[in-house]
């Protein structure tokens, strides 16, 4: 394990010992909190366009003991996702395919072994860079800019992470504040210009939505607007 990951890692497997497979086990204080921000992913990754005959191939990085799950089923969605769920510890892997033992779990750093070309139609990444327990921020930037770059490949549609937002009334030291234009510079760097960040859902971070393509969100063009050179 690599160190930036083992530094990140350390203080949640206690928590998940002490907590269970709840929110708070992975270090969320608030349940309803969690659940919002699965909602936000799931939309932007594109569920309501995916049917049990063609469901979302989906990518849980970061995906703990399987939390995600828990939501898609309380929400009737479940079937709706082809799901494969991967995470560094192999302690939270073991948790999660035994609570959901007909799911796909994959123990592995993708910068390490990366999954193969278009692999998943859509990633999201929900908690994975909102805490920097014992990294430098530096070294946090890093191990963001890397494991972004990892991923991207494999995903052919969109990829969705959060950080802590910068526009906050304090930080804290053991967060990950991003400043949005560093945000954005990495991922037209390393992903895709056609980003959309989302802060409008009331929880002090930011959410990037990052697409291979832009949105098809054209509209008929007057008439009257046309000209002839």
């Amino acid at each position: 394990m690599r160190e930036d990951v083992r530094k990140l890692t350390e203080d949640y497997v206690g928590s998940l010992l002490e907590w269970g497979a709840t929110p708070k086990g992975v270090y969320w204080p608030n349940a309803d909190d969690l659940a919002k921000r699965f909602h936000v992913q799931l939309t932007e990754a594109g569920i309501a366009n995916s049917t049990s005959e063609r469901p979302l191939r989906l990518l849980d990085f970061g995906c703990g003991p399987g939390l995600l799950l828990d939501y898609l089923k309380a929400n009737q969605l479940l079937e709706r996702v082809d799901y494969t769920g991967v995470d560094i510890v192999a302690s939270t892997v073991q948790l999660a395919q035994t609570r959901w033992p007909d799911q796909r779990f994959d123990l592995r750093d993708v910068r390490e072994v990366p999954y193969e070309a278009d692999a998943f139609d859509a990633c999201i990444m929900c908690g994975v860079f909102t805490a920097r327990p014992g990294n430098s921020y530096p070294e946090m930037v890093e191990f963001v800019r890397s494991t972004l770059a990892a991923v991207w490949p494999s995903v052919s549609n969109v990829l969705v992470f959060n950080t802590m937002a910068k526009h906050v009334d304090w930080e804290r030291e053991d967060l990950f504040h991003w400043p949005l234009d560093e945000a954005m510079a990495a991922c037209k760097a390393l992903l895709s210009r056609h980003v959309r960040i989302r802060m409008d859902y009331g929880l002090w971070e930011s959410t990037f939505v990052v697409r291979k393509t832009p949105t098809d969100e054209s509209s008929t063009v007057p008439m009257r607007w046309s000209w002839k050179d």
